[in-house]
């Protein structure tokens, strides 16, 4: 008998299943398979639905994975021992020839470079007017940065000598002028005071318990003690000469392994509130020479506060003609520095050298006057003439100040550094980061053997040097040689300069650092982050301390990289018009967005700080949440119950008339021989089928991050979403491998979006075909 068949109708799906002489029999019979039925083949038009001639029903075309990509295209790696990488760079490094001979001295000696393709009649004029000028601005900045750093005013023109020339020798850049900084000089001083506050607490006490009998001792005999307590100039150039020997080889060792990226942690807004806030302590230490009074120095928590409260008790002590003479200094600066050489700086050639000017007329007036006796005005005193005599730091007490060392260390290189990459980009040139440490190591060292304290790069005079027409670093040399004249010859004449004209020079050469707080909304509008970033580390300077606004300000800077990772953009995506190009549909007009698929972009790492928060994102912009539709669909499936018409072919009854037959089903059923229950499903609730991530901007994940993609794939899968990747970089590709990620989803994995989109349009495309199945 030929085979027949016959025909069960559900509502829209024909079922055909044969009767019997077959492999088998029923739904249960091994040889049943798919085909189209109400559908032809012919009428499906994607090029990536055909392979080969026929039909492709498989999840994705291999073609199109990362995988298969990485088989086709990726390099073999370079698998080498340890013993054959040690051999070839001896080899490497051993080689001699005279290419690599000029290399090596242009990389260790830069200003060798320079000085072979020097240019004499083009460059040297300019150099020489440059060097001049800022020569002239580093004889008195010199000396007024010592006394900021405690020191007496010759130990400034020592700092603007002896290390500038190493920089000369080793520094990359062409630009800079390296010498005394308001900063460091601060920070220096800052040491020096703390360990002459224990030798005076110390020396107190010794004299009260030696004079212990004595009844006659009297309140002020104990303030004539703590006068006569102070650390002699020796003791403190000793202690400035430790610190700059340990700056220079913190330094000079991160230069050797190469560590120059350090700055990198130090951004710009966090150099601007530490420099603003250190400015303001600049300014504050320099009040009491203003006002010729003396107080006692703050040290410690809350320094700027206790200083202004001493100020304020003593103010009635004020010295008038100190003070006058201190407002018209600072008058004078201001006028010529701000109205005529900023206003005319593109006519004048060279800025008018009104530090200089201020000094000799403030010297030839207190000689002339006597202001010393008459007015009892403070003065410089004796400054020795000659060459210091070389001596070995002593080391002592290290211990008082370790941490200071690593603060000077990265806060000099780091200003410097700065300085010196916007002076490079200006001027078209490369700056090697790591020679830099190199450069202001070998200068600390060697300056801490000729009493110097550690040195930096000034903006001021790099400014001028860089406006007044400098084209190399000779200009430093120059301004060095007029430096060591001052310290041969005529350094004594300055003998009877007022110290507080050099507190005006110092306070009105931060006065630019203080205003940067004017840069504040500007800094608001570019990053909310930056803002506060700034505001915090120049608050915790100036009401805290500087070593504490420092590391405040960093633990700050590194905490809001957290924040920024976890309040990372996760938003959809979709292509824009006919074009390729994938962007968020709320903010770009023509969106074409795909039914069913969910295309989100993540422009974060993915590591164990935010992978709760990215799966949490991933969420609520796909509006799936996996264990939100296993709930009902649980639900659904318990209580729900519908009613299913089955109508089978016409049957003849006993009294030979056809009946049609209905049966009440559960949701929750499987197939029988002649009735198919319904089953609830996550399309009767949900209508996305795939999620596609763009990882173009994601940079790396961790184990961790891995494990929450994995998880994510997982919990998907069984609500028979599919998750793909797109455009993962080949960090993450490692990571995934190691984790064995791969072993399981890396079909889903995709070299571009378009492909894991129109495989996702494949998959979808086949489902909807297995609506309509026929069994044959």
């Amino acid at each position: 008998m030929p085979c027949s068949s016959s025909e069960i109708e559900f509502s829209d799906v024909m079922v055909t299943v044969p009767d019997g002489d077959q492999q088998g029999t029923g739904v249960d019979n091994p040889a049943f398979q798919r085909s189209l039925s109400k559908r032809n083949v012919n009428e499906i038009d994607s090029p990536a639905f055909i392979h080969n001639g026929t039909p492709s029903f498989s999840n994705q075309d291999p073609s199109n994975t990362e995988a298969k990509f990485r088989r086709d295209f990726l390099l073999p790696k370079k698998g080498s021992s340890l013993r054959d990488v040690f051999s070839n760079q001896c080899n490497k490094c051993c080689s001699c020839s005279k290419d690599r001979c000029n290399r090596i001295i242009d990389t260790i000696v830069p200003c060798y470079k320079v000085l072979r393709k020097y240019k004499v009649k083009e460059y040297l004029p300019n150099d020489i007017i440059c060097g001049v000028t800022v020569g002239i601005m580093q004889l008195p900045q010199g000396m007024a940065y010592a006394m900021l750093a405690e020191l007496p005013p010759v130990v400034g023109l020592y700092v603007s000598f002896f290390p500038v020339l190493i920089y000369f020798l080793l520094g990359t850049s062409r630009h800079v002028s390296t010498g005394t900084v308001a900063v460091i000089s601060l920070l220096t001083g800052a040491v020096i005071a703390r360990i002459e506050d224990v030798y005076k607490s110390n020396t107190v006490v010794n004299k009260l318990s030696n004079n212990s009998t004595n009844t006659n001792h009297t309140v002020g005999s104990v303030e004539s003690t703590v006068d006569d307590a102070a650390l002699p100039d020796d003791i403190k150039i000793g202690i400035a000469m430790s610190l700059t020997f340990l700056v220079g080889c913190t330094q000079f060792a991160l230069g050797l392994l190469r560590l120059g990226f350090v700055t990198t942690y130090i951004s710009d807004a966090l150099v601007g509130g530490f420099t603003t806030g250190t400015a303001v302590y600049v300014a504050t230490s320099q009040v009491k020479t203003l006002l010729g009074i003396k107080i006692p120095r703050a040290d410690g928590l809350f320094q700027i506060i206790n200083t202004y409260k001493y100020i304020f008790q003593s103010i009635v002590q004020t010295n008038i003609p100190t003070l006058v003479i201190s407002i018209i200094c600072m008058a004078l600066l201001y006028i010529v520095k701000e109205q005529v050489n900023q206003r005319f700086k593109k006519k004048l050639k060279v800025p008018i050298p009104i530090e200089l000017l201020v000094v000799i007329i403030g010297t030839v007036t207190s000689y002339v006057w006597n202001f010393s006796k008459r007015y009892h005005v403070q003065i410089v005193g004796d400054i020795p003439v000659g060459m210091p005599t070389p001596s070995y730091p002593s080391l002592e007490k290290v211990d008082m100040y370790i941490t200071d060392v690593i603060i000077i260390a990265i806060i000099s290189f780091a200003q410097s550094v700065s300085m010196a990459a916007l002076m490079a980009k200006k001027h078209n040139y490369s700056l090697d980061s790591n020679q830099e440490l190199l450069a202001y190591g070998a200068g600390n060292i060697f300056g801490s053997f000729f009493s110097c304290y550690p040195y930096a790069a000034s903006v001021s005079r790099s400014s001028v040097q860089e406006s007044a027409g400098g084209k190399t670093q000779v200009a430093s040399l120059v301004s060095s040689v007029m430096v060591l004249i001052v310290i041969l010859w005529i350094g004594y004449l300055f003998k009877c300069l007022p110290t507080c004209v050099l507190s005006a020079i110092i306070v009105v050469a931060v006065k630019n650092l203080i205003l940067q707080v004017l840069e504040l909304p500007q800094i608001w509008r570019t990053s909310k982050y930056d803002f506060f970033i700034w505001v915090v580390t120049c608050g915790c300077t100036v009401i805290l301390h500087v070593d504490y606004g420092l590391i405040i300000g960093l633990g700050f800077s590194v905490f809001t990289v957290v924040i920024r990772t976890q309040r990372a953009v996760v938003s959809p995506m979709s292509t824009i018009s006919d074009t390729k190009v994938y962007r968020d549909p709320n903010k770009y007009r023509k969106a074409n967005l795909k039914p069913g698929i969910k295309i989100v972009g993540f422009n974060s790492p993915i590591y164990f700080a935010n992978g709760d928060i990215f799966v949490t994102k991933l969420q609520r912009i796909t509006g799936v949440n996996p264990e939100k539709i296993k709930k009902r669909l649980r639900r659904m499936a318990m209580k729900n119950v519908v009613s299913i018409t089955v109508n089978f072919p016409a049957e003849e009854n006993t009294r030979g008339t056809s009946a049609e037959k209905t049966i009440d089903a559960p949701v929750s059923t499987v197939m029988s021989d002649h009735v198919t229950k319904s089953t609830p499903t996550r399309a009767d609730i949900c209508p996305v089928h795939h999620i596609v991530l763009d990882f173009s901007s994601v940079p790396f994940i961790d184990s961790v991050g891995a494990k929450v993609l994995k998880q994510v794939f997982d919990d998907y899968s069984t609500i028979d979403i599919k998750v793909f990747l797109a455009c993962i970089a080949d960090d993450v590709w490692k990571v995934l491998d190691t984790t064995k990620f791969l072993e399981k989803y890396s079909n889903n994995i995709f070299t571009t979006m378009d492909d894991a989109v129109a495989v996702a349009l494949l998959d979808e495309d086949n489902n909807n075909l297995d609506d309509v199945v026929t069994y044959i």
